[in-house]
């Protein structure tokens, strides 16, 4: 498992600090320093490894997680002990160039904020604290607790609600924290998983505090540094701290602990489709309670989504819409379903039935689920209530001693086969797998020029010379950050193969510019993985054996198949069969009155003459925006035909209309019935 070591250069200065500057107020910077860094200390590849050739004579495994993540480790405390060893040389503390304490590391666009309440930047041993707290020396972390956890005026409650779980397990807060002890020096490394990426970030210890030299931000109780010190961190990587601002607790699980993760929806869609599975919610109680029998971690999105919310009625209730919580414990007990929640605020908490201060709590079931009283911020509420205020819940399935492999790759906007890839994963024992598809993230700049992809990783297994087999599994195909999808795998081999095709006939030339992937596979068992460069048509043939296996059937004609998939699927696949020896099949596909979607054919009305026995994937419609809502409207019209051609249907001489050229035949071209 790679990752990445900060080559952040050291630099020993004590200048003054303004957080008001546009940029950062160094009086000097220490370049033989930096030059003697940069020569002596390895920096790993910055491509993520894969796994090598499983049918070579010495086939590579996936290789177990912990070993990996401590070789990366010991690489990061060379360049750690490097840069402490050079401050005490110096008598200076460390002062990160690449975040520095300045405007710049705060906003955006420094320049447009008029009225800041930061002003100033203090290193951790000149931060002012609670009175409780002012006899206690810092530490990173001693023992940490939800409840130590105060979210300060930033709105990034998607991460604070992701530590407060992350606080129920010490060994997972560790992995997260490099440096676990107070260092003089100011000198700090934090791992993180960014976009399916591991990386080692490297931070000074300056941070925004108010006047009274407060921190401004999120802190923890019992003077303890590893709150802020990860949010500096996340800051960091995504390029300053209002970049943090709004997102969903599955996110920040994510991030910190590297482990698949899954969105479990509590509300039906906003634009159901005829083939759409109703919740249920037995089910959804039954994969809670699961979940947290295996110490998974989990959040919950309040008032989010697509929901309908009474502002005035969450107020009166004590909950917040678009607003995150972490969830620390499900409980079935005496036929009641309950959840314990956490605001990471540390307050404004929930004043509905099974509240603190609610009648149906008996003296046993209080001393049975609050041994210790209320908890600052924590609450218990009903499942029925999560079911009618909260959108979804996010689980983190962060497990000990499995596997995990991480492949890079492209998602070029058309069919070719120089850029297209998939992956072989042979399997030698049954073995669970989860798989997750990670694209780059938009927090780094204020309005991305950049709109998410759609993404679906599928499942097949292989035949012969890696030619698509049967479906085995899929995730859904959303516009989000990363999918993912979890199967139990018999032995063998098989495909996966990474889907998105929102960005097609966007202008996309540059193949350096092509949109990049990230494939996370963890395992329970050992698992070989291999970048493969597909066959010519394996995105036709994938889309084709999606659609049988998942799509609805309508029966054309004789001898004719029209298949339809949207059940998950963020748009719109139509597929035609044509069973006829030797008759053709004009296909006349009309989609022009759908809205919010794009076609891989570049247009929404298609023409398409299918030949004798063969299948033709006639248009793919993908949601083209996340944030808003879609629909897709088709009409189907057809004829058998005698020879090949459009007739009166097209151009002379032409097959399809529009014509299918080098970006669309691999995925369009009509396949042969095998």
């Amino acid at each position: 498992m790679p990752a990445h070591t900060s080559t952040t250069q050291p630099c020993a200065t004590n200048v003054a600090l303004d957080a008001t500057a546009p940029a950062c107020l160094l009086a000097s910077s220490c370049s033989g320093c930096c030059r003697l860094l940069l020569n002596s200390i390895p920096v790993p590849d910055a491509a993520t490894a894969t796994a090598t050739n499983p049918r070579s004579t010495t086939p590579a495994t996936t290789p177990p997680a912990p070993p990996t993540r401590l070789s990366q480790e010991e690489l990061a405390n060379k360049h750690w002990h490097y840069i402490v060893r050079y401050c005490k040389l110096k008598k200076h503390s460390y002062v990160d160039e690449t975040f520095p304490p300045a405007a710049s590391s705060l906003y955006y666009n420094p320049a447009e904020i008029k009225d800041s309440h930061i002003v100033k930047w203090k290193r951790v041993k000149e931060v002012v604290v609670d009175e409780a707290d002012k006899n206690l020396s810092w530490a990173v972390f001693r023992r940490p607790l939800p409840s130590d956890i105060s979210q300060g005026v930033l709105g990034n409650c998607w991460l604070l609600s992701a530590l407060a779980v992350l606080a129920e397990r010490e060994d997972l807060v560790r992995a997260v924290l490099v440096t676990r002890q107070i260092c003089p020096q100011g000198v700090y490394q934090v791992r993180l998983c960014k976009d399916g990426h591991w990386t080692t970030v490297l931070v000074d210890d300056l941070f925004p505090c108010d006047k009274k030299n407060h921190l401004y931000y999120s802190q923890a109780k019992r003077k303890q540094l590893w709150v802020p010190l990860i949010e500096k961190a996340v800051a960091k990587i995504h390029g300053c701290y209002e970049a943090l601002v709004s997102g969903r607790a599955i996110e920040g699980l994510a991030t910190l602990t590297g482990a698949p993760c899954e969105s479990i929806p509590l509300q039906p869609s906003s634009v159901p489709t005829p083939a759409e599975d109703e919740l249920d919610t037995d089910l959804i109680w039954a994969q809670l309670l699961s979940s947290r029998q295996a110490m998974f971690l989990m959040g919950a999105s309040c008032g989010g989504g697509n929901m309908k919310v009474d502002e005035v009625e969450y107020q009166r209730r004590g909950l917040r819409p678009r607003h995150a919580y972490s969830l620390l414990d499900v409980r079935d007990v005496e036929e009641y379903r309950l959840l314990q929640l956490r605001n990471p605020w540390g307050h404004y908490v929930w004043t509905g039935d099974w509240s603190d201060n609610s009648d149906l709590w008996t003296a046993q079931l209080r001393h049975q689920l609050m041994p210790n009283g209320p908890q600052d911020g924590t609450f218990w509420i009903s499942f029925a209530d999560v079911l009618k205020y909260f959108d979804c819940i996010d689980i983190c399935k962060a497990r000990n001693c499995w596997n995990e492999v991480r492949l890079n790759g492209i998602l070029p906007p058309f069919a070719s086969q120089q850029h297209l890839s998939c992956i072989l994963l042979t399997v030698v024992e049954p073995t669970e797998v989860d798989l997750t598809l990670f694209q780059e993230g938009q927090r780094k700049s204020e309005k991305s020029l950049r709109s998410q992809l759609d993404l679906c990783i599928v499942v097949f297994k292989a035949r012969s010379q890696n030619q698509i087999g049967g479906l085995v599994e899929h995730s859904k195909r959303q516009v989000r950050g990363f999918v993912s999808c979890n199967k139990m795998l018999e032995p063998g081999e098989y495909i996966l193969v990474p889907l998105a095709f929102n960005h097609w006939h966007t202008g996309l030339i540059d193949a350096q510019a092509y949109p990049r992937y990230v494939l996370a596979i963890h395992s329970s068992k050992k698992v070989c993985a291999q970048q493969q460069t597909p066959p010519p048509h394996n995105l036709a043939d994938a889309i084709i054996s999606l659609t049988l296996a998942r799509g609805q059937r309508h029966e054309g004609r004789e001898g004719m198949t029209a298949y339809y998939l949207t059940k998950g699927w963020a748009g719109l696949v139509v597929m035609v069969e044509n069973r006829h020896e030797n008759k053709w099949i004009h296909v006349k596909c009309d989609c022009q009155e759908s809205y919010n979607v794009v076609s891989t054919r570049g247009t929404l009305k298609t023409v398409d003459s299918v030949p004798p026995l063969h299948r033709q994937v006639i248009i793919v419609l993908t949601q083209l925006e996340g944030s808003g809502g879609f629909s897709i409207a088709h009409r189907l019209t057809h004829r058998l035909a005698n020879s090949p051609g459009l007739y009166d249907w097209g151009a002379p001489g032409t097959s399809h209309d529009p014509d299918l050229d080098y970006q669309t035949i691999g995925l369009h071209s009509p396949r042969l019935i095998t």
